[in-house]
């Protein structure tokens, strides 16, 4: 049986270490509630208009943007689908760098096709309507491989680092929506939060000669799933035909159960001393753990209507949180958006707006970890088709509509990179957390469809 002896068992232990808690951080859950607020733009309208609604939203994605939008409906509707195919293109210079100075970039590419939101809405009386929808405002999916090669004349360094995750977050709702007056009108919301999150890591290096070789590697798989429950009111105003008010508020996410995995390994070898260091680990937890694991969220709007059309502007804030016990640490954010709409006939209407998504976090604190603001544009078309039905039917006509939108946006910021201490007169490593700069641009194709009845 292979000798481990105390002195290259700690000098690949320090390696391990250093690489299971820059690397293993990242396998937290707490990774999907760091990244960005506006990832998607859900629904229909906010396709068109840059997500710019909450003054103005009149259809089943009230529920999502302010349920003081269902009082609007007048017919029954229901959102088949919205769906958004997304290309997201990251590059990140000197992602991985030696205390020598060498460099290596990092960059992926993640081609996504997700169902972004499914709603309806149906009056039950003058005035009051109640509403139902499925959103996905946040999708996460990219592996990230990258590699560094370093040597002298007498040794030879390599590392490689493969990254792979994959997050979506599930709001199902029903609200209410009532019209207190022909100027105001109220809502309510109760949502059933789903999260779920995969990560796997690995990160392998060594380091040879004639005479010796050694090489270390962490390898995990993490699995977390969630959920938990958030309620949401709104109010709309309008003091006169031309100008209107909007204002929503969702509550802080309440985390009700959780159910966790972390499988890792660490290995190590070394040739000169027949060392080989092997340590397994499988955690698994499920339990029924309360916990706020989002911000309170409060959207203001406001709207200004002429004979064709409508512009728009929103800003949403949400107030900083610190659960270090769930790995979040959030600072103050805010965003802006800005749209409108005009309609060139009842039955084709054009759309566009402007956007920001900015980034919660504070700091950068493990590997892979970004923290990106984003500026944007959409811009989109929609058209209606009207089918009268023959006298004696429930309602006298059904409405087609058919939304067709593309958006834009670039973010700059920083991603968590490694530094990694590897002097090769020496046989200790060391690998530290450290900020590199990253570019990414994101593509979306959004198609959506809706039947009034």
């Amino acid at each position: 049986m292979p000798c481990i002896t105390p002195r290259v068992q700690t000098i690949i232990r320090l390696f391990l270490l250093c690489l299971a808690e820059v690397v293993g951080w990242a396998s937290a859950p707490s990774i999907v509630h760091a990244s960005n607020e506006e990832g998607m733009l859900v629904g229909s309208e906010a396709a068109l208009s840059g997500g710019a609604v909450s003054a103005v939203i009149d259809d089943g994605s009230s529920l999502w943007f302010n349920p003081a939008g269902l009082a609007n409906v007048l017919r029954n509707q229901v959102d088949t689908s919205i769906s958004a195919t997304q290309l997201r293109l990251s590059q990140s210079p000197a992602l991985l760098e030696t205390s020598s100075g060498k460099q290596s970039d990092g960059s992926y590419q993640e081609l996504a096709g997700i169902p972004t939101a499914v709603t309806g809405a149906r009056p039950l009386s003058p005035g009051l309507v109640f509403g139902f929808g499925v959103f996905v405002p946040r999708h996460l999916a990219y592996t990230d491989r990258v590699r560094l090669e370093e040597k002298n004349d007498q040794d030879l360094f390599q590392l490689q680092l493969v990254q792979q995750a994959n997050a979506q977050e599930y709001y199902a709702g029903v609200g209410m929506g009532l019209a207190l007056s022909p100027h105001l009108r109220v809502g309510l919301s109760l949502f059933g939060i789903y999260t779920q999150f995969s990560l796997v890591s690995q990160f392998f290096g060594g380091r040879f000669n004639d005479q010796d070789a050694a090489i270390a590697g962490f390898s995990s798989l993490s699995f977390f799933q969630s959920v938990g429950l958030a309620l949401g009111a709104g109010m709309q105003w309008n003091p006169n035909d031309e100008i209107g008010v909007g204002l929503s508020f969702r509550s802080p996410s309440l985390q009700v159960g959780v159910l966790r995995r972390l499988n890792t390994i660490e290995v190590g070898a070394r040739s000169s001393s027949s060392t080989i260091v092997f340590e397994p680990l499988d955690e698994y937890e499920v339990n029924s753990q309360l916990a706020i694991i989002q911000p309170a969220h409060l959207r203001v709007g406001l709207s200004y209507r002429f004979p064709k059309g409508w512009i728009s502007a929103d800003a949403s804030f949400t107030h900083p949180l610190s659960a270090p016990q769930l790995g979040i640490e959030r600072d103050w954010l805010w965003n802006l958006r800005i749209g409108g709409r005009y309609a060139i006939e009842p039955e084709l209407a054009l759309g566009g707006g402007v956007f920001t998504d900015r980034s919660p976090l504070p700091a950068i604190r493990g590997y892979g970890e970004t923290r990106v603001d984003f500026v944007g544009a959409s811009a989109g078309i929609e058209i209606r088709t009207f089918h009268r039905l023959a006298e004696g039917e429930p309602t006298k006509s059904l409405v087609f509509c058919q939304v067709l939108a593309v958006s834009y946006a670039i973010g700059l910021g920083k991603v968590g990179g490694l530094r990694i201490t590897n002097d090769l007169n020496h046989t200790e490593w060391e690998v530290y957390v450290r900020e590199a700069p990253t570019r990414i641009h994101e593509f979306a194709f959004y198609t959506g469809s809706a039947l009034e009845f």
